[in-house]
């Protein structure tokens, strides 16, 4: 478990597109990096391997290190640097996002899923308008914190904003299933969520993502 007394977690999202022919090869190639990280790397949290479209080639990564030491083993690791071999024929575009985390939840039980999975993952991509970004943190903050003890099937909550444009907040959630996203965007609290939030956003882009690798230590709490 983490709190904010300790040193802040990295968090980041990952746009990545490849080349569809190196498809397979950048999926295993993550596969590997994302379960052996998790498995061998205590200051490795969570990694979210994803794609948006039916062919694969336009991808969001999710990454959550304990901090800038466990970053730098996993950086250093063999997986990882055999990842990047690979990345490095695959990706030909690629926008890195580093994140201020305000709100970092998870189900206690570790979480690893590949290929087929059940589960639905959802990124929120949300602009705030001038001025209100305080305002929108204690939005989330009386909305979000406690929505895994009364939703089960929300395995994980991860919010924050761009270090860069305090201005755009990024919302990534994985679900169980289809029915527990169903559960979540049909609460009182989302709707709660819904109506505080409207009048201090500008813009919302909501992309539903398909599991590739999903890992996850497990029990993350994270509040800022």
């Amino acid at each position: 478990m983490m709190d904010s007394k300790q040193s802040g977690p990295l968090f980041r999202l990952f746009k990545l597109k490849i080349t569809a022919d190196q498809r397979a090869n950048f999926l295993a190639a993550g596969r590997h990096n994302l379960l052996t990280s998790i498995a061998d790397e205590p200051g490795t949290l969570a990694m979210y391997a994803t794609h948006v479209d039916e062919a694969g080639t336009e991808n969001r990564v999710v990454e959550v290190y304990r901090d800038t030491t466990g970053y730098d083993v996993h950086a250093n690791s063999p997986q990882f640097a055999a990842f990047r071999a690979v990345a490095k024929q695959a990706v030909v575009q690629q926008e890195v996002v580093s994140l201020t985390p305000v709100l970092l939840l998870e189900q206690p039980q570790p979480l690893q899923v590949s290929a087929n999975a059940s589960q639905v993952v959802r990124l929120l991509e949300v602009t705030v308008k001038p001025g209100q970004a305080a305002a929108y943190r204690q939005v989330i903050m009386h909305a979000m914190q406690d929505v895994l003890a009364t939703e089960p099937g929300t395995l994980t909550l991860k919010i924050g904003y761009a270090t860069s444009a305090p201005q755009k907040w990024v919302i990534f959630a994985v679900f169980q299933d289809a029915a527990a996203e169903q559960k979540h965007s049909q609460s009182a609290t989302f709707k709660q969520y819904q109506a505080d939030s409207q009048p201090l956003v500008a813009q919302v882009a909501s992309t539903r993502l398909f599991s590739d690798t999903l890992v996850q230590q497990g029990g993350l709490v994270f509040k800022d």
